[in-house]
């Protein structure tokens, strides 16, 4: 009798070591900010987390046309893209940044790398990112089916996404981050002031109005960035 009750004192006592140790490390509803990540990760629905897969294919479309980055220039000038600046020198191993191309009134803002050892023309470099504006295209659509408009807000595409790896909110802006690696990631950024001549130049004096769209947001961008060697 008394091997019987020292046998389920001890199987209470391990089922109670086993719950606080659960309690110590799956908290539960509390969230700490070296967490989150995982957590996201973890709390992803069957359908966000196939659309946060498929956003970490670095695919989109700008009006209908299909990218898909790291790729050549010659995939965007094939579509009637055009540098500002084709023939200006990369030197070798590096990149350029905020390298405009052009397409009637659209414009992308891009970086463009140079993987070799000698200097080569900015057109025959290998473009890892692109940032592009909502209010420059009928439409953006990511991989997700997550289609970008005037009116989308970062709780849509927090719902549609899961929640980003990185969040960033200040006077001007919300950011949406969702990271794959150091040189892969894919951002939101939400403004919340808008130009009203449309220029995007810091030396320019620009008026800005606070009055919201309908989404509470005035414009949208969209940065993709795809790195080879990440």
């Amino acid at each position: 009798m008394r091997n019987l009750i020292a046998f389920v004192l001890a199987a209470v006592m391990s089922a109670a070591i086993v719950f606080v140790a659960a309690l110590l490390f799956f908290p539960g509803e509390e969230k700490g900010d070296s967490a989150s990540n995982s957590e996201n990760a973890t709390a992803l629905t069957v359908s966000q987390s196939d659309s946060r897969a498929s956003l970490y294919q670095f695919m989109f479309l700008l009006d209908d046309e299909a990218y898909s980055l790291p790729c050549k220039y010659s995939e965007f000038e094939k579509n009637g893209w055009v540098l500002r600046n084709p023939t200006e020198l990369i030197k070798g191993c590096s990149n350029m940044t905020d390298v405009y191309i052009k397409k009637a009134r659209h414009s992308l803002k891009t970086e463009i790398i140079n993987y070799s050892d000698e200097s080569i023309m900015c057109c025959k470099g290998q473009i890892h990112s692109v940032s592009a504006h909502v209010g420059d295209f009928q439409k953006i659509t990511v991989p997700g089916s997550v289609t970008l408009d005037r009116t989308t807000t970062p709780s849509i595409v927090s719902k549609r996404l899961g929640e980003p790896d990185f969040s960033d909110e200040n006077d001007e802006s919300v950011t949406l981050t969702y990271q794959k690696g150091e040189y892969k990631s894919v951002k939101f950024v939400f403004s919340k002031k808008r130009a009203l001549n449309g220029m995007d130049d810091p030396e320019q004096e620009t008026d800005f109005v606070n009055e919201p769209f309908e989404s509470g947001y005035y414009e949208l961008a969209v940065i993709f960035e795809c790195r080879k060697d990440s």
